[in-house]
């Protein structure tokens, strides 16, 4: 009997509520090393990163093991329904705090606090869903851009309504993410007047709603401040702004090369039809242009 006493007060000093997850010493602590491997390899490209990452696995973090892993083998299947999901609000802080250890250990202008500061820090604060949701999948989309320059993924349908996502905003979260993610390709060609590229890279462009990306209009929410690295803007500005960019690039390639029909079926269906989000963009001069045309 008092074996047993023993050992439920031992689970009750070893195991902390936070004021947002309930997390182990041991969980917090690997939590931590997964952070700090992270960190030092974030493109995750070592040969021994899978088996690596395995070490560090507990019934809490496996699901961003899992995750990690997919990433470091580059596969498309980052792109299943299972991590396309959102997560629950557990994991949702816990990469937040591989996040900001990344860059507590990366700032180079101040003196880094310690990776358990850090962690305990950000496991307590009470932080903005919706920021929590954009690291997220802005974590697991960084990969997809690396696949993208080889891979064709017009096949893959992103079925927003299918992933639990609670609301308009975390919908064009996952959606503007994935379209950072994709965009620099557009923008690179675009420098380059590689007209014919990008049209190829356009039909590799994964499906939004079983439609092409530029049919997502839906960003009827209030904007909000989005915090990254030491900057603070405007969630839209920065999103909705790369995303004007994208449309503009992928119209100006179809202009040369196809001509008038398709840029139209891409103008008349897309947001360049929508001038209530030209505020968003740094191109809005133009885009009224554009849009006096077209009337």
């Amino acid at each position: 009997m008092k074996k047993l006493f023993f050992l439920i007060l031992l689970f009750f000093i070893s195991k902390h509520t936070y004021s947002q997850i309930e997390i182990s010493d041991s969980d917090l602590n690997k939590l931590i090393e997964i952070g700090e491997y992270y960190s030092k390899n974030v493109m995750l490209t070592e040969k021994s990163t899978v088996e690596d990452l395995e070490k560090l696995r507990t019934e809490k973090l496996s699901n961003i093991i899992d995750i990690l892993q997919t990433k470091s083998k580059q596969s498309i299947e980052i792109l299943d329904k299972k991590y396309q999901n959102r997560p629950d609000y557990d994991d949702l802080v816990m990469w937040y705090v591989i996040r900001e250890i990344h860059y507590n250990l990366t700032d180079k202008e101040n003196e880094p606090k310690t990776s358990i500061e850090v962690a305990k820090e950000f496991i307590s604060k009470k932080i903005d869903e919706r920021w929590l949701l954009d690291n997220y999948y802005h974590r697991l989309y960084s990969t997809v851009a690396m696949i993208f320059n080889k891979t064709d993924l017009s096949q893959h349908n992103i079925e927003l309504d299918s992933y639990g996502l609670k609301s308009k905003t975390e919908k064009a979260i996952v959606f503007l993410n994935l379209m950072d993610a994709l965009g620099t390709r557009f923008r690179v060609l675009q420098m380059m007047k590689n007209y014919q590229k990008l049209i190829e890279f356009s039909s590799r462009m994964p499906k939004f709603n079983s439609k092409e990306y530029f049919y997502y209009t839906d960003f009827q929410y209030e904007d909000f401040e989005w915090i990254g690295h030491k900057k603070t803007e405007m969630f839209n500005e920065r999103h909705i702004g790369l995303l004007y960019e994208i449309i503009l690039a992928h119209i100006n390639a179809e202009s040369n090369i196809n001509g008038k029909k398709v840029t139209v079926e891409i103008y008349q269906n897309s947001i360049m039809t929508k001038p209530e989000y030209f505020k968003y963009s740094s191109l809005k001069s133009e885009l009224k242009k554009l849009y006096k045309k077209s009337k």
